[in-house]
Parts: structure tokens; C-alpha cells; sequence
């Protein structure tokens, strides 16, 4: 389902990633995602890219996340967001070959995914219960959280 699904004969100067711009999910991790790659790619909400795709039906879009490299290869889901970490985010040039070759890393990559996708709301809301409303300057109240729990079961334990 997921990986590399096709290549386009229309291909960007740009790489781009094509992203529901209507998530908020989707928006969150995106303002991650540029931190990471900085210039060197394109982030458009599918609303606008699939415009530019004429061979890449509009449904396509709609089901997962795509990046769209300078050579026409298209990829879908976390294959998508992995090739794109993988060339122009430097230290995390390791994930893509992982998601190929590694069975045990790619199927709970796509799972997870897929997880993600049907419940995007709740996860969206998760994220900034455990990170903030700011993706650019998280704050790791999971951390908080994690400590009051021990902190319960250190007392429960001990009592």
C-alpha cells in the first residue's frame, strides 16, 4: 500500500511533499518536517498540488501523505516522509533504507500510519498534550506526565 507507488511525468525543480492541508496533524509535523529539510523541499496541502500531478488522481492524494522527487518518483505514506528525511534532512539519511530492507522496522511503520490516518484528530490532540501547541519549540510535558506516574507508583509501592 504504502513505498514508492509510481513515478509522475511531471516532475517538480523542487521536491514537494503533499500534505492534507485541511489536518491539523498533518500541519503539526510538517512544521517539523521544514525544520528538518529547511528550503530544499516543498510543502503544499494536496488541495493545491494535485493540480501540478494531472496523472496522479485526485483520491490518490486523499489517502496518504505523498513527497514527489526531482526525478518523477512519487512515494506514499511513511515512505513518503522517510525518502524525504532521507535525502535532505542529513542525519536521517538511515530511515529509507531501514523502511526497505527491515520488515520488522517498515510493517509497524505502515500500521502505525495507518493507525494515525483513521484517527487523526484525538492523535492530533495527543501530540499537543505531550509536546505543545508550538511544533517548533516543543515542550515535553510527556516528560512531566511520565515523572508524576513514578512518582504515584513510587508512593503506591511504598506505602
Amino acid at each position: 500500500m504504502y513505498g514508492q507507488t509510481r513515478t509522475t511525468e511531471y516532475k517538480p525543480t523542487k521536491p514537494l511533499m503533499a500534505w492534507d492541508g485541511k489536518c491539523g496533524f498533518c500541519h503539526y509535523w510538517v512544521i517539523k518536517w521544514k525544520l528538518l529539510t529547511g528550503e530544499k523541499v516543498e510543502y503544499r496541502p494536496f488541495q493545491e498540488a494535485y493540480k501540478d500531478f494531472p496523472d496522479i488522481d485526485l483520491d490518490v492524494f486523499r489517502k496518504a501523505i505523498h513527497f514527489i522527487d526531482t526525478d518523477g518518483k512519487v512515494y506514499a505514506g511513511p515512505a513518503a516522509v522517510f525518502q524525504a528525511l532521507h535525502k535532505y534532512a542529513g542525519k536521517w539519511n538511515w530511515v529509507m533504507p531501514l523502511y526497505r530492507k527491515v520488515w520488522l522496522f517498515r510493517a509497524p511503520s505502515n500500521l502505525f500510519y495507518s493507525f494515525v490516518t483513521r484517527n487523526r484528530v484525538w492523535i492530533y490532540e495527543f501530540t499537543i498534550r505531550l509536546f505543545g501547541k508550538n511544533p517548533a519549540r516543543p515542550k515535553y510535558y510527556w516528560a512531566i506526565y511520565a515523572s508524576v506516574l513514578l512518582a504515584l507508583a513510587v508512593v503506591v509501592c511504598v506505602t
